[in-house]
């Protein structure tokens, strides 16, 4: 039972406005459509007069939207230069002024009226521009735009009606008495509200504190609160919405450009209720709007910025995995086009607070010289950014040296690049510095070159050393992550205190710790080989006790003897290299990783 009470409650309350406007709507006459005419001040004053009367009245009955109002209105709007007026888009900015210049007619003389200058007047007088009696109504000819040589209400004018009209609203109307309509504006609502309804609450509602009357007040207070607090749902429903979707992937953490969606149309939808519902006006409607707007161009800027990186994080994990540096280059130019296109809705925005770009753009051409001069280092940096990424030297992940430091690319930003250094410390480098480095990038290499010198002690018989390194240049043509062409292990010479074999041979692999595992194993096996022939590894401090290890390994040096002996017989000496079959059937025949190694896999 209550509900129903309620909701035939709400029925009436949603009914009254209804009611109130229907018969005003019905009672409003016919009036004949006519486009204003401009061609002389008194056809302005007279085309302006003829269409505010429609308006006012439509605007009193509540009637608006009707299409006589909207053309009369449009009407009006021609004989104005609104061009200085801030926001002139909005009607409640422009019904002020249309309002605040009829109260100002109105209470000008009839015969001041008759002054003003006919087409014929102005043809033969030259004139090009008139004055309203004593006052700072001016009606102009325009010499700029597509509106030349009409005659319109100056923006000087337009600018300067509220001080005139706190000047002149003392001063009683000729024609007849009636209300003031200005003082009836400053109360009543917009199209969105019962103008009837606001005016049946208690006086106190519509008495006037400072600009506004107190129920403009509360209701703007509402508005605002309520606007804050559902702002701040938005953003914990976003927050929410990603930890609910965290782990279905990238593509579903769009909690945050959730929630700049809600608040944008959230602002917009709070923007229209104050504007055409509320109808706050003068100074503070200016100031509110100002800062109203500033806060609209934040929160779609952050939401523009939010959609490019959003997109391009999809791309860079989706196409690279984030490795890459064109995933990086994705990012910045996502970051680009977002900072042109906030640009770009800056200069809307201020055009559409009503201020002229042009003086912007010439202040900036003047001072170009020295904005230039003072962002000369930021402007290098940022080219020599593209620059890297265009030349593609170095990738985001990638090891690298430059100048005598080495380290890891972790990020390319516009400005600075960041490296983190072998010490886990990160060194952020200006581009324009960084680009002019020397860098050699480490993880480019197709393979990894190993090239050592084996030392051996001076009392190495000819024959070991043959077999030694047959054995070894086998050993590294058997493993299979060698490379098999250039291998090479060559005598070398004789040193001051050994005999020298270089060992040199390309590894297959990017990857530094693979490289470094993958030599220790070859390193292992040639300390065998050396071990096997009875050699041993000369080191610089040893005293060549010759005497002493005359008889030492002479079993190992009779096996060498023999065994380049039978190379001999069998015409297979393996000097100064292996034959091509042999290299081809030894070829992979080395197990690596061992089969008893932790890391081999099971099936391997």
């Amino acid at each position: 039972m209550i509900r129903r009470f309620y909701s035939m409650l709400v029925a009436v309350f949603l009914t009254i406005p209804l009611c109130l406007t229907i018969p005003n709507a019905l009672a409003m006459p016919s009036i004949a459509l006519e486009l204003a005419d401009t061609s002389s001040p008194k056809h302005t004053l007279s085309s302006f007069i003829r269409d505010s009367s429609v308006v006012i009245e439509h605007w009193k009955n509540e009637t608006l939207h009707l299409k006589e109002a909207q053309h009369a209105y449009s009407q009006v709007i021609r004989t104005m230069d609104l061009s200085m007026v801030p926001n002139r888009s909005r009607t409640v900015v422009v019904m002020e002024k249309i309002i605040l210049l009829r109260e100002l007619l109105d209470r000008i003389d009839q015969g001041t009226h008759q002054l003003v200058p006919n087409v014929e007047q102005i043809r033969g007088e030259d004139i090009d521009h008139w004055r309203l009696g004593n006052t700072e109504i001016v009606l102009s000819r325009q010499t700029l735009g597509d509106r030349t040589d009409q005659f319109l209400f100056s923006s000087n004018t337009i600018q300067s009606l509220s001080r005139w009209y706190r000047t002149m609203s003392v001063l009683p109307y000729y024609a007849k008495a009636r209300p003031d309509y200005y003082q009836e504006f400053l109360i009543s609502p917009g199209p969105m509200f019962s103008k009837q309804f606001v005016l049946s609450l208690p006086s106190s509602f519509n008495q006037l504190y400072g600009p506004l009357p107190l129920w403009q007040w509360l209701a703007l207070t509402g508005v605002l609160s309520l606007c804050k607090i559902m702002i701040r749902i938005s953003f914990l429903l976003g927050e929410r919405w990603n930890r609910r979707w965290e782990g279905k992937g990238l593509k579903w953490r769009a909690g945050r450009l959730l929630s700049l969606v809600g608040v944008v149309n959230l602002l917009f939808l709070a923007r229209w209720v104050i504007d055409d519902g509320i109808w706050i006006t003068g100074g503070v409607y200016q100031l509110f709007t100002t800062f109203f707007l500033l806060a609209q161009f934040f929160f779609v800027s952050w939401l523009i910025m939010a959609i490019f990186n959003y997109f391009a994080d999809i791309y860079v994990f989706k196409k690279h995995n984030g490795k890459h540096v064109d995933s990086s280059l994705i990012t910045v130019l996502a970051r680009i086009f977002g900072g042109l296109t906030i640009a770009i809705l800056g200069i809307y925005v201020i055009e559409f607070m009503g201020f002229s770009i042009s003086p912007i753009l010439a202040g900036l051409g003047v001072g170009g010289l020295a904005v230039a001069l003072a962002i000369r280092p930021i402007l290098e940096n940022v080219i020599n950014g593209l620059t890297l990424y265009a030349d593609g030297g170095v990738k985001i992940g990638e090891f690298c040296r430059y100048g005598d430091k080495l380290g890891t690319i972790e990020s390319i930003g516009l400005r600075s690049t960041r490296v983190r250094t072998l010490e886990r410390s990160l060194i952020t480098i200006p581009n324009s510095e960084f680009a002019n480095m020397e860098i050699d990038n480490l993880e480019r290499r197709d393979k990894r070159r190993m090239d050592h010198v084996l030392r051996l002690r001076s009392e190495t018989t000819l024959e070991q050393l043959r077999v030694l390194i047959v054995n070894l240049r086998r050993l590294l043509l058997q493993h299979p992550i060698i490379e098999e062409d250039p291998v090479r292990v060559r005598l070398m010479g004789v040193g001051e205190y050994s005999i020298n074999i270089n060992l040199m041979a390309y590894i297959s692999c990017r990857d530094h710790e693979e490289f470094m595992a993958v030599q220790e194993d070859i390193l292992f096996s040639v300390l065998t080989q050396v071990e096997s022939i009875g050699a041993k590894i000369a080191h610089s401090t040893q005293y060549q006790l010759v005497d002493v290890n005359a008889n030492d390994n002479e079993e190992q040096k009779r096996k060498a003897e023999q065994v380049v002996a039978q190379w001999h017989e069998e015409q297979a000496f393996p000097f100064p290299d292996f034959s091509f079959e042999y290299k081809y059937e030894i070829k992979n025949t080395i197990m690596y990783p061992a089969a008893t190694s932790a890391v081999r896999p099971p099936s391997a």
